[in-house]
């Protein structure tokens, strides 16, 4: 067996299952991690599944995990990991990647992106980047609505009815010094 703290358990290229990703979560939660981030502080130990923290899965389509600070959970996309069983590596990231936010929250009381969490991040090894993007973990099912940009024809896929006024960030961007502008507003269309 494999020392998580020191080897990711799984290599680029590698498949996984819906079963072996929750075994590989709660070893991470059950690892005794020693966060040494701080020159002028001595080193402290992090267990999580001591301190309350356990895994589950979600049915989230736009984020490939969270991490749940009052509830203590850490969770991953059943819909997106279904989708991706070839890509173990990207969803090992991704739980380690939560398992950071969980450390931190657990050292500072908060977390968020800053070069604190990046340190303990690179402690549990993720690489300290986001996670889902469309190159790294793809969303294959059809969605029921597309988006539609009518200037640059981009399309993005959306899940739900739209109910506010959204706009093209490439275009605000290329054409409006990226502020909103209706002007570029995203047409919505319905797939089924």
């Amino acid at each position: 067996m494999k020392n998580l703290t020191k080897e990711l358990q799984y290599k680029d290229g590698d498949a996984t299952t819906k079963r072996e990703i929750l075994e590989l979560a709660n070893r991470l939660l059950a690892t005794e991690w020693t966060i040494d981030i701080y020159r002028h502080a001595s080193a402290k130990t992090y267990r999580l599944d001591r301190k309350g923290w356990t895994f589950e899965f979600n049915s989230r389509k736009r984020a490939a995990g969270l991490c749940a600070f009052r509830k203590k959970v850490i969770y991953v996309s059943e819909y997106l990991l279904m989708q991706n069983l070839n890509k173990a590596l990207e969803f090992e990231n991704t739980l380690r990647h939560e398992l950071a936010h969980a450390i931190d929250f657990e050292m500072r009381g908060t977390s968020d992106h800053s070069r604190v969490w990046k340190a303990v991040a690179r402690e549990v090894l993720c690489t300290a980047e986001r996670c889902f993007t469309s190159e790294q973990i793809a969303d294959t099912r059809q969605t029921k609505y597309t988006l539609i940009c009518d200037t640059c024809k981009k399309k993005s896929p959306s899940h739900k009815i739209k109910k506010r006024q959204s706009a093209c960030g490439a275009c605000c961007n290329e054409h409006n010094n990226g502020r909103f502008s209706a002007k570029y507003d995203l047409r919505q269309v319905q797939n089924w």
